[in-house]
């Protein structure tokens, strides 16, 4: 044996001969444990008394764990960016004066503006970053560029700027002749939808993806945007006939009812008291937990711009 292995045998017989022996070892490391525990909670208590006293919010809770502290898990809602609504970059000329109320909504991300044309039909223009999809054939002038059939030729797209792509089309379909004078008569001046809500907080980690009158949806960000409702937050409005039965919940005050999860959505529907409903119609594949959606629901505005939609 080393000297060294000598030395480590003698100190180790030394302390085990020091040591308290049975009952007495395991109720002085007992007292020692409890003395040390006493200590960090007075420790804790007199910072959380500190920063309190300097309007310090610490959101910290006791885990389950004796003498563990964790963070709080944080809300699933923020403060939204800035007005939920949508803008679109052209609108239709004044005549006589009169300057017609376009439709604008956000479908699938990318705003949109319907018009009725003269002489009847309906035209849709989109605007979007990148140029459409699809095949692009017989050269069109529009609006003082150089723009392209698209599609089965019921479409003309164009470019007006480094990032906006216009792709415009009719309903019923007329001669891409019909469709460049339509959009001769647009004008650069931007027009932005009534909000049909306002929100005190949204989603966090969410995009807005689609803004009409009767419903704004919140896409979870591993979903691409889409026209649909499915796997996202809807907002809409609703009438009173359409109220389901359900467990009766207090939103700020209004009488709600929660259903679900059923077909694949929580639902909640708030009586505004006018004959109309707020309804909020959660995914459960991405659900809010409950005080959050109630939290959500109790900070929406409905405006006059809404109008009753369907999920």
């Amino acid at each position: 044996m080393s000297d060294v292995e000598h030395r480590v045998r003698d100190l180790l017989r030394r302390h085990a001969a020091e040591a308290p022996a049975g009952a007495t070892l395991l109720t002085t490391v007992r007292t020692e444990s409890r003395r040390r525990a006493r200590r960090t909670r007075a420790v804790v208590a007199a910072a959380v008394a500190v920063l309190a006293g300097i309007g310090v919010t610490v959101p910290l809770r006791l885990a389950a764990g004796p003498g563990t502290v964790t963070v709080a898990e944080p809300s699933a809602l923020t403060e939204p960016s800035g007005p939920v609504t949508v803008t679109f970059p052209l609108s239709p000329a004044p005549v006589d004066g009169v300057v017609a109320a376009p439709d604008v909504r956000l479908e699938a991300g990318l705003p949109t503006l319907s018009l009725p044309m003269p002489g009847g039909g309906t035209a849709t223009l989109t605007v979007r970053p990148t140029r459409p999809a699809g095949p692009v054939t017989t050269p069109v002038p529009v609006r003082g560029v150089q723009g392209f059939l698209a599609g089965t030729a019921d479409a003309i797209v164009w470019q007006e700027g480094p990032e906006q792509w216009f792709e415009l089309r009719a309903d019923p379909a007329v001669p891409a002749d019909h469709l460049a004078g339509f959009a001769k008569s647009l004008v650069a001046t931007p027009v932005t939808a009534p909000a049909p809500f306002t929100f005190a907080v949204v989603p966090a980690g969410y995009a807005v993806d689609n803004i009409s009158p009767g419903a704004v949806t919140f896409c979870p960000p591993d979903l691409p945007f889409d026209a649909s409702f499915v796997g996202k937050i809807t907002v809409m409005l609703g009438v009173t006939a359409e109220r389901s039965t359900g467990r009766p919940v207090d939103v700020a005050g209004h009488p709600g009812t929660l259903t679900g999860p059923q077909d694949g959505y929580v639902v909640l529907q708030v009586d505004l008291g006018d004959g109309r409903l707020l309804v909020v119609q959660s995914a459960a594949s991405v659900p809010l937990p409950e005080p959050d959606l109630l939290r959500f629901a109790a900070g929406i505005t409905v405006t006059p711009a809404a109008t009753p939609g369907r999920g």
